[in-house]
């Protein structure tokens, strides 16, 4: 309880305090209160927020959608009768257990735009003619970020899909061969109705992380560029550590937090989550 008080409510309490204050260390370290300025700001007069609002949906359902996409066949090829299948299984964690720094830099490299290795390839296959600065082009930083999210995240879900796959009765999967049902029948009709609760559970978690997670992001693009791939954490970063507006950056924050518990409250409801 003291941990929780010290870490997690006191923080809380004081940052919804200080989005009704004014302080900036650039101004002075006293604070004065103004009330909802800081909220009105920001709905009616930022030129920022609403985009890095949207690229907040942009990146938690982006993220989690592809992560989804990619987790589904890769539990099912690994519940499979794969040679070597315990390797397998392993060897899947590897990006989900690899520090998120050591990924970020990774992912540069991959997608630098002069010496890349996405572009050395592309090119040697004749897909493109000249290299394209993946984190800089407005057209394609949000597909190079999110496929860096999807590779780092999967492997969780793949894990949590694996484990519900186990969990569903053989038995139930032969009868439904036996009356003629064919793989994809099988899956769309027994396998995928089974995994909900658990599809459910590991969504609402990714949701919620997702939402509040910016490392990633960072460490890629540091937002930009501009204010391209911004998200409200990294708004939050800007305003607080780059121009020392904590008030505002307090404001951002909270609207932040009362949006997620939001949604997580409304979705939770929507899939009866006890």
């Amino acid at each position: 309880m003291l941990y929780l008080f010290a870490f997690q409510i006191y923080p809380l309490i004081n940052s919804l305090y200080l989005s009704l204050t004014n302080l900036s260390l650039t101004r002075s370290m006293d604070a004065k209160f103004v009330g909802l300025a800081n909220y009105i700001y920001l709905l009616k007069e930022d030129p920022n927020f609403w985009l890095v609002f949207r690229n907040s949906f942009l990146w938690v359902v982006g993220s989690a959608f592809g992560q989804f996409l990619l987790a589904i066949p890769a539990a099912l090829v690994l519940n499979s009768r794969l040679k070597g299948r315990a390797l397998w299984r392993g060897l899947i964690m590897v990006p989900w257990v690899t520090p998120v720094v050591v990924v970020g830099i990774m992912w540069r490299w991959i997608l630098d735009g002069d010496s890349g290795l996405l572009n050395y390839y592309l090119q040697w296959l004749g897909l493109i003619q000249k290299p394209i600065v993946w984190l800089g082009t407005d057209a394609w930083v949000w597909p190079a970020v999110l496929s860096a999210s999807v590779w780092k995240g999967f492997p969780y879900m793949a894990v949590m899909l694996l484990a519900g796959l186990q969990s569903i009765s053989k038995e139930v999967l032969e009868a439904a061969e036996v009356d003629g049902a064919g793989p994809a029948q099988r899956f769309f009709t027994i396998i995928l109705p089974l995994l909900m609760p658990v599809i459910a559970v590991m969504v609402s978690i990714c949701l919620v992380t997702s939402w509040t997670k910016f490392d990633l992001i960072w460490l890629l693009t540091s937002g930009g560029p501009g204010y391209a791939t911004s998200i409200l954490p990294t708004y939050v970063y800007n305003n607080a550590f780059v121009f020392y507006k904590l008030g505002l950056a307090s404001a951002v924050a909270t609207i932040s937090t009362l949006f997620v518990t939001l949604m997580a409250v409304v979705y939770a409801r929507r899939v009866k989550l006890d």
